[in-house]
C-alpha cells in the first residue's frame, strides 16, 4: 500500500506540474493574441514615443477626442496613424508635412473609426466622415482634400484602392444616417 501511496503521490506531482504549465502556456498565448497596451507600446518603440492623454492632444488648434482613449505619438511609425484596441497612434513627423488640416483630422478620426466599428476599413472611413462632417471641420471641400490625399493608394488586402475608398466616403458623408 506504501508503494501505491507514493506512486500516487508522483502522479499528483507530475499532474500538478503538466497543470502549471498548461496555465503558464495558456496566459503566454494570450498575452501574444492581445495588443499592447499605450505604456507596453511606447516602452517597445522607444525613442520619442509618448502617450497623450484623451482630451489633451490638438491637431491644427483642434483638441481631438477618441472617447477616454489616448493617442500614442510615434515619429518612428511607418504610416500617418494606425490602431490598437484602446489607442490611437499618429505619426507627428508625417502630419506635419500635410497642410491640410481636414486631412490631419480625418486621419485621426479613421484610426478613433477603429475603436468604435472594429477592423474593417470602410466602416473607419465611413466613421470618420460623418464625424467630421457632424462636427464641422469636414465640408465638402476638405473632403475633397482627403480624396485628393487617398488617391494614389494602390489599395492592398484590407484596403480599398484610395479612388474606391473616396466613393464610399462621398456617399457616406452625404448619408444623413450615423452608420
Amino acid at each position: 500500500m506504501r508503494g501505491e501511496m507514493q506512486t500516487s503521490g508522483k502522479a499528483w506531482g507530475a499532474l500538478a506540474i503538466v497543470l502549471v504549465a498548461a496555465v503558464c502556456a495558456a496566459r503566454c498565448i494570450a498575452q501574444e493574441d492581445r495588443d499592447p497596451s499605450p505604456e507596453e507600446y511606447v516602452r517597445k518603440v522607444g525613442g520619442d514615443a509618448q502617450i497623450v492623454p484623451a482630451g489633451m492632444l490638438k491637431i491644427d488648434g483642434h483638441t481631438v477626442l477618441c472617447g477616454r482613449r489616448p493617442t500614442v505619438l510615434n515619429s518612428k511609425l511607418d504610416d500617418y496613424g494606425a490602431a490598437f484596441q484602446g489607442y490611437v497612434i499618429l505619426n507627428p513627423k508625417l502630419l506635419a508635412k500635410l497642410k491640410s488640416t481636414p486631412v490631419k483630422l480625418w486621419i485621426h478620426a479613421h484610426e478613433c473609426g477603429h475603436q468604435f466599428r472594429g477592423p474593417n476599413e470602410e466602416s473607419a472611413d465611413c466613421f470618420a466622415v460623418q464625424r467630421g462632417r457632424r462636427q464641422g471641420w469636414l465640408t465638402p471641400q476638405g473632403l475633397e482634400e482627403v480624396c485628393i490625399f487617398m488617391s494614389p493608394s494602390k489599395g492592398d488586402n484590407v484596403h480599398f484602392t484610395g479612388t474606391k475608398r473616396c466613393e464610399a466616403m462621398r456617399e457616406c458623408y452625404a448619408d444623413r444616417a450615423v452608420k
